[in-house]
């Protein structure tokens, strides 16, 4: 039979459609096993496990499709042992069975630091140098010293007891500042802290020389969105040494925008009363 029959016969359509029948179950047969193997379709949401305790995280049911890593452990002022910091992936991510869930939890106690010099270092950058090892700033104490045209640290104290660089001290301390300044009846302006997290808006207040007061929280209380809405005294100066009370909000909390609303009201009904009286500040 000559090719030109042949592909004019039955046999060659039969056969034809043969192959591609079987191309065709071929490739469902190879979709299907794709799918089972990269569990296609089967994904699911990751729950929101921040601020619970790890060692319960883990007896949930929900939480057998994944695997829990702990990354790293920090010490947290006044946070449980075990809590979650941190998760990456964050919450409703859609993720397949068996992804790992990076976690960093509260540690149970401060790790253990020589305690670093701040004598001799300028207001900034002895607390700088606090935060940068771990610590924190209790009360900044001035006392006035004609030799002094900056704010310098002259002692360092723990508990009421002078400290020395080398000491032994747990991560996450309060560590008072003695300061001598030419005068303590300076006016400081008092910086930019609204909006900023309670962390940022502390270390803006020491570096210029104020002191954190009474902390007031409304809402749950988050590392990444509690923020301060207000404080107190409203002023755009503050003696310096002064203790700054601060107001802190959830800024997912519609709350949170209605006081910095009501706060920058407040505010410029000050900076009106006081506008005429003139105020010399040294940088």
């Amino acid at each position: 039979m000559a090719l030109k029959d042949f592909i004019k016969s039955r046999l060659f359509f039969k056969h034809l459609l043969l192959i591609i029948g079987s191309f065709l179950v071929l490739l469902v047969v190879l979709n299907l096993i794709l799918k089972l193997y990269t569990r296609h379709g089967q994904e699911y949401e990751v729950p929101d496990i921040t601020h619970k305790i790890l060692f319960e995280v883990e007896k949930q049911d929900d939480m057998s499709k994944f695997e829990i890593v702990v990354l790293d452990s920090i010490y947290k002022e006044g946070v449980a042992y075990g809590t979650i910091l941190t998760q990456d992936p964050y919450p409703s991510s859609m993720v397949k069975k068996g992804r790992k869930i990076y976690v960093t939890i509260a540690a149970s106690g401060g790790e253990i630091v020589q305690m670093c010099n701040c004598k001799d270092l300028g207001l900034k950058s002895a607390v700088q140098t606090l935060i940068d090892k771990g610590l924190k700033v209790g009360t900044i104490l001035f006392r006035t010293s004609a030799f002094k045209s900056s704010p310098i640290v002259v002692e360092q104290r723990y508990k009421g007891q002078t400290i020395k660089a080398g000491s032994d001290i747990q991560l996450g301390e309060r560590i008072d500042l003695v300061v001598e300044v030419n005068s303590t009846t300076e006016l400081i302006r008092i910086p930019d802290i609204i909006g900023k997290t309670e962390q940022d808006a502390e270390i803006l207040l020491w570096k210029a020389g104020l002191n954190v007061g009474s902390k007031n929280y409304e809402g749950d209380r988050d590392e990444k969105h509690t923020r301060v809405a207000s404080y107190s005294p409203v002023s755009k100066t503050a003696i310096i040494g002064t203790s700054i009370s601060l107001n802190l909000y959830n800024d997912t909390s519609r709350k949170y925008q209605k006081e910095v609303e009501n706060f920058k009201e407040e505010s410029e009904k000050v900076e009106e009363e006081t506008s005429t009286t003139e105020v010399y500040i040294e940088e």
